[in-house]
């Protein structure tokens, strides 16, 4: 696939077959996605493949505890929270894959830069999304999703994480259950880019 066709067409997808995913293909995934950028070039991440059905059932136990605790009420009609098919069979995806960041590879000392809530990611994002795009090329299905770190102590327990790593990412990653999406709904350039200053006029494809 043309790169510019992946980036147009990796979706999450939730809705996946039982087969197993070959970990060739995981490592292969990895193999392109180590080449992102991170600050420093210290590539402070650290992925935790899960594919033992055990181990996924712990996860989907917290998955399901962070969602329905933490995320579930934000979307709650009425005082009622509705179930989420995704969460409720979600140790069923054959491949969990955790992405972690070492602390001390997104530390600075340069207190704005370490107080930013944002700016930490910038050295470990750029990978995940490699992995989303790699998995897209292979044909696989994935989602992103940041639930477990609600129940991040659980999770480190459960998976023996030491200190001083931090979780950025929940990857469910299997082959979908229908087609891969061919076409993906985002604003128009115009919409979010402007030229100069916050108010200046928008980009348009000319250039102007």
């Amino acid at each position: 696939m043309e790169l510019s066709d992946v980036m147009r067409t990796a979706g999450s997808v939730r809705e996946f077959r039982s087969d197993p995913v070959p970990l060739e293909l995981i490592h292969r995934v990895l193999d392109n996605a180590r080449f992102a950028p991170s600050g420093g070039n210290r590539q402070g991440w650290r992925v935790i493949v899960v594919t033992d059905p055990q181990v996924r059932s712990a996860l989907g136990d917290l998955f399901r505890l962070g969602w329905y605790t933490y995320h579930a009420p934000l979307f709650a009609t009425g005082g009622l929270v509705s179930r989420w098919d995704f969460a409720d069979g979600i140790e069923q995806v054959p491949v969990q894959v955790l992405v972690l960041v070492d602390k001390a590879s997104i530390t600075t000392t340069v207190e704005a830069l370490d107080t930013s809530r944002v700016v930490g990611g910038s050295s470990v994002y750029p990978f995940v999304q490699n992995i989303l795009l790699s998995l897209r090329e292979q044909g696989l299905g994935t989602t992103l999703t940041t639930v477990l770190v609600t129940v991040e102590e659980q999770v480190r327990e459960l998976l023996d994480i030491p200190d001083g790593y931090a979780l950025a990412a929940h990857l469910t990653i299997g082959w979908p259950a229908g087609p891969l999406p061919t076409r993906l709904n985002r604003h128009p350039v115009e919409e979010f880019a402007t030229i100069d200053h916050f108010t200046g006029p928008p980009l348009g494809p000319d250039g102007t």
